[in-house]
């Protein structure tokens, strides 16, 4: 029995993260002002290197909890 799932969360966010830039990629072409400009700078420069940082910390910490979770069974044994 698996004592946390954070792949499916994980999962979730990369999929979210995915939409969020196909729809900019959408928006882009036809919001081209000193307004979107600002709001890509301020808002969504950001996202994607923090998404992905925090993926890595997610997959880091999964393996991590796996582990634990293999030796205490194996304690249990």
């Amino acid at each position: 029995m698996t004592v946390a799932d954070l792949h499916t969360g994980a999962a979730q966010l990369t999929d979210a993260l995915v939409q969020l830039e196909a729809a900019w990629g959408r928006v882009r072409p036809a919001w081209n002002d000193e307004t979107s400009r600002h709001f890509e700078a301020e808002h969504l420069a950001a996202i994607s290197p923090t998404i992905r940082m925090t993926l890595d910390a997610v997959n880091r910490l999964a393996d991590v909890l796996a582990r634990a979770e293999r030796e205490c069974q194996d304690e249990e044994r």
